[in-house]
């Protein structure tokens, strides 16, 4: 910290993707802002949790994610310390991108841009409480080493991803879906020592046992020192049948999930997954961390012995801490809707723009995304309200990241981290608007904060000209990409694919129509699959609506 107050104008509980932003964008408006986070460095599961690449910020080849989350991410391209975002030959969903960065250079990026925009900055703390005048949050109770202190704040803005923060306060809030069951968690690791020319020449020759399989291409330059063929994969389905089916592998899923990084030779895995652990009790918590290193031990040796490429890798490194997908939704003014996302619905009071698929994990673990699980893009980019990150009836308090008001399945929409930092963004902008202006979140003029958020250059409304622009550059990126080897024609493209460029077919989220308009798999929810067929498609809608009433294991409070 550059000082000893404890009085401030916005205290940011949590410095993971969405808090970083946050903090980021309140210090510009002018607020006097502290950050609280529990680790000695920034960057929440995308450091701690060892995440992979930055989930997109695009919905097709159009950036909806800008302002200071697209700053952040060319601030660490330019060092050298990311690609930036890579196009993906083979889409899978309608996040075409993906960002591959070095941890290192994230959490010291993250700590430069909060210190320039005069953010304080309070390290191994975690907060155990707040301080209430009836229904109005005025400070948070922080514990460390030096024991316990009261910080206080016009605004606190909730980062915690689990609403930690408004759970303390009492705040309405439901947990999971429509039975109180969340997500599942994953431990992510990494591989090196790789010979990933093998991998991938492994992976060409075999794609009928991949769920996915793309190159990825540059759109924007980045460092010689991080050139190579990038790549994704997911898939080795016979061999993972197999060896699940006799006792030879332990894994929580039907399929492995693998990633190039940075470094030649390093491949990231989000590999594992834990169902059933609730990201509120340190009980569940422990109990799936356990479980999950379990999975890495077993599945990284599995791959050594089994997958080409990797005889001479070793296991590197692994998440501080299981990834949590899903706790609380704390319900807020609006609950966005899985309808919401499907549509692409708009709002007056726009501050962020959402684009990814709805992504829920199999709530009970393997096969996939079966037995409640889902994967479905939205019609278009869809609207994320100021009201969500307002909490029912808590004065004092705005929400950040995963926890705002939404149902599940919106929630397995917004929850990526391109998604939270845009969301986290917004929160900053509100929360200085709120503490600058003396007056409730609720009571600011959406106008006060849209012309923060624009001044900050965030994507509000679809600009057409820069839509045509980015499209362009991306058709550029694929015609330089074969031209100088990077990728290869791939053969027999689904007609209705042609419109994302080179494509292959995915194994198991075959094509179910030769309408090249459709471009429509098979996926599930609840037990409703897709057809392919208008009527396949509303039963689909309907389904998500009939589980997108805000209903679920409610909670509130102390």
């Amino acid at each position: 910290m550059s000082n000893n107050t404890t009085d401030y104008d916005v205290i940011v509980c949590g410095g993971g993707p969405s808090g970083n932003m946050a903090a980021i964008s309140a210090g510009r408006a002018g607020a006097k802002t502290l950050v609280i986070e529990k680790y000695g460095f920034i960057g929440g599961m995308a450091t701690s949790g060892w995440l992979g690449p930055i989930s997109p910020m695009h919905f097709g080849d159009e950036r909806v994610i800008d302002g200071i989350p697209a700053e952040f991410v060319d601030r660490m391209r330019l060092a050298g310390g990311s690609t930036g975002h890579l196009r993906c030959t083979n889409p899978h969903g309608s996040g075409a991108y993906l960002g591959f960065y070095d941890r290192e250079h994230y959490k010291w990026t993250a700590i430069q841009m909060l210190q320039e925009a005069g953010v304080d900055i309070l390290f191994h703390s975690f907060v155990s409480d707040v301080q209430l005048e009836g229904d109005t949050i005025t400070g948070v109770e922080v514990t460390n080493k030096s024991g316990k202190r009261v910080y206080t704040s016009k605004v606190v803005v909730d980062a915690t991803g689990d609403g930690d923060v408004a759970a303390l306060a009492g705040a309405e809030h439901t947990v999971g879906n429509d039975e109180g069951v969340s997500q599942p968690g994953t431990l992510m690791f990494d591989m090196a020592n790789v010979d990933t020319e093998k991998l991938k020449a492994y992976m060409d020759s075999h794609l009928d046992n991949f769920e996915w399989a793309s190159e990825m291409v540059a759109v924007q330059p980045f460092s010689d020192r991080l050139q190579q063929k990038h790549f994704v994969g997911q898939g080795f389905l016979d061999v993972v049948g197999d060896a699940l089916r006799t006792g030879d592998l332990y894994l929580g899923r039907d399929s492995i999930l693998f990633l190039t990084t940075t470094h030649p030779g390093l491949v990231h895995f989000n590999s594992t997954r834990v169902a059933g652990v609730d990201g509120r009790s340190a009980e569940s918590l422990t109990a799936g961390e356990i479980d999950a290193r379990k999975q890495v031990m077993s599945v990284s040796e599995f791959i050594i012995k089994n997958i080409p490429g990797f005889e001479d890798a070793y296991l590197a490194g692994t998440g501080t801490q299981i990834g949590i997908r899903e706790s609380r939704h704390i319900l807020g003014e609006y609950v966005i809707t899985g309808e919401d996302v499907l549509y692409g619905r708009k709002f007056d009071d726009v501050i962020a723009r959402g684009y990814f698929p709805i992504d829920i994990h199999n709530l009970k673990g393997k096969e996939g995304y079966a037995g409640g699980g889902v994967w479905t893009d939205p019609e278009d980019s869809y609207d994320i309200p100021m009201r969500t990150l307002i909490p029912r009836r808590i004065n004092g308090l705005v929400m950040a990241g995963r926890a705002i008001s939404a149902t599940h399945e919106a929630h397995g929409s917004l929850r990526t981290q391109g998604g939270a930092m845009g969301i986290g963004h917004a929160a900053g902008a509100l929360a200085s608007q709120s503490a600058l202006r003396g007056e409730q979140p609720r009571e600011v003029p959406y106008a006060a904060v849209e012309k923060v958020l624009l001044g900050q250059n965030a994507s509000l409304r679809r600009d057409p000209e820069k839509v045509e622009r980015e499209k362009e550059a991306a058709a550029a990126a694929n015609e330089a990409a074969l031209a100088d080897g990077l990728m290869v024609p791939w053969p027999d493209p689904h007609p209705a694919c042609e419109r994302h460029g080179i494509i292959r077919r995915r194994a198991n989220r075959r094509h179910v129509t030769d309408d090249p308009g459709a471009h429509t798999c098979t996926y599930t929810l609840s037990g409703v699959r897709t057809d392919g067929s208008p009527a396949g498609r509303r039963a689909f809608r309907r389904a998500v609506a009939r589980s997108t009433t805000g209903r679920g294991a409610v909670g509130s409070g102390r």
